[in-house]
């Protein structure tokens, strides 16, 4: 038997969700197409498969609800067939960028809201349980907008989200929250320059930290950059510059809850096979996060080596004899020396690790040489 792949597609048709699920093998096939709304704007912009073989699909609506556009949270079964679907809001815009489902079953979503919170848009965090229930609401802003695109639950049972900030940072940058399991803010932090950093997707990572993408106007080769950003479990990034930590104002908003019966229908949408141009660029790489290293910075507890930093160079120095290897970024050992007392090593401008034995003791250290 041919080998036979899942995918699911997600976007907005006239003035309906679509729903599409593709079986995809020697030739593309559609297992079911959906769509599912009103008389007015619907898109939905999140899908999961949930644990029961369905999906959970979340967006915004502006044909049912209670304001202009509503937060928009649908259920199917493993067919595509709707088995509810929820709207929270208030008398303006709110809207769902993310959906996940959570442990005990139920769901959490994020977006954003002008309907409640502390300014323009705030971020928007909603739990439901397994029937779409609502369970708390949460805002988190100021005076400016404020935006989620990206949530997902912790191994701790609470949640990070991220997105963008126009309240808080150098001016409009990165924005990454911290809850517990009920949305009580734990920590708040912005990363960016003096330009525009947004973020669209986190996940936390094997180590407990979180690895966070995006986009960046303030850094890189020009334009707009990927930005990748990986902080560790407090949302700290070493002694970077570019990163702050802000008390957003947090909300806990009763938005109006309604269980609309959408127009579902079953399309037969058109399927074509493009031929994609595929390139192998050349990418600008640059750092714009370098650590804070002073002239004379020693390595911590009872390791007495002390590494300076120069143009061109770095120097440790030490009571005995040490060895040091030299890193560059991907790991590649560019220097390995011996020496006593005190060593002066040459290096291009770069980042490296510098790793430092002396009397069975080894340290290492991110440096910045210009």
């Amino acid at each position: 038997m041919k080998s036979v792949n899942l995918a699911f597609v997600l976007c907005c048709v006239g003035t309906g969700v679509f729903l599409s699920a593709l079986m995809v093998n020697r030739v593309s096939a559609i297992s079911f197409a959906k769509t599912f709304g009103g008389s007015d704007y619907d898109a939905a912009y999140s899908i999961q498969q949930t644990s029961d073989g369905g999906y959970i699909v979340a967006g915004v609506t502006a044909s049912f609800g209670t304001g202009d556009e509503d937060v928009f949270l649908l259920k199917t079964d493993a067919s595509g067939n709707l088995q509810w679907a929820e709207t929270f809001g208030g008398v303006y815009f709110d809207v769902a960028y993310s959906v996940q489902q959570t442990s005990d079953g139920g769901y959490i979503v994020a977006g954003y809201t002008y309907s409640f919170g502390a300014g323009s848009y705030d971020v928007f965090l909603l739990k439901t349980d397994a029937s779409g229930n609502l369970q708390w609401a949460k805002t988190f802003g100021g005076s400016g907008g404020d935006y989620a695109w990206s949530v997902q639950q912790t191994s701790d049972g609470g949640y990070i989200v991220a997105g963008f900030t126009g309240s808080f940072g150098a001016g409009g940058d990165v924005f990454l929250l911290k809850t517990d399991a009920s949305g009580n803010l734990q920590w708040a932090k912005t990363f960016g320059g003096s330009d525009y950093d947004r973020t669209y997707s986190v996940q936390q990572t094997i180590d407990g930290g979180y690895i966070v993408a995006g986009r960046t106007s303030s850094f890189g080769a020009g334009g707009y950059d990927a930005f990748l950003l990986k902080t560790d479990a407090n949302g700290n990034i070493g002694t970077c510059a570019i990163v702050a930590s802000v008390t957003p104002t947090v909300n806990t908003p009763s938005p109006s809850v309604a269980s609309p019966i959408p127009t579902v229908t079953s399309p037969t949408p058109t399927i074509t096979t493009p031929s994609l141009t595929v390139t192998s660029p050349t990418l600008s790489v640059s750092e714009p996060c370098p650590l804070s290293i002073s002239e004379e910075q020693r390595f911590d507890g009872c390791f007495a080596d002390v590494l300076r930093v120069g143009k061109g160079h770095i120097t440790v120095s030490s009571m005995g004899e040490f060895r040091v290897k030299v890193y560059d970024v991907s790991g590649n050992v560019v220097k390995d020396v011996e020496g006593r007392g005190e060593l002066r090593i040459s290096l291009k401008k770069g980042v490296y690790f510098v790793e430092v034995v002396s009397r069975d003791i080894k340290r290492v250290q991110r440096v910045i040489v210009r």
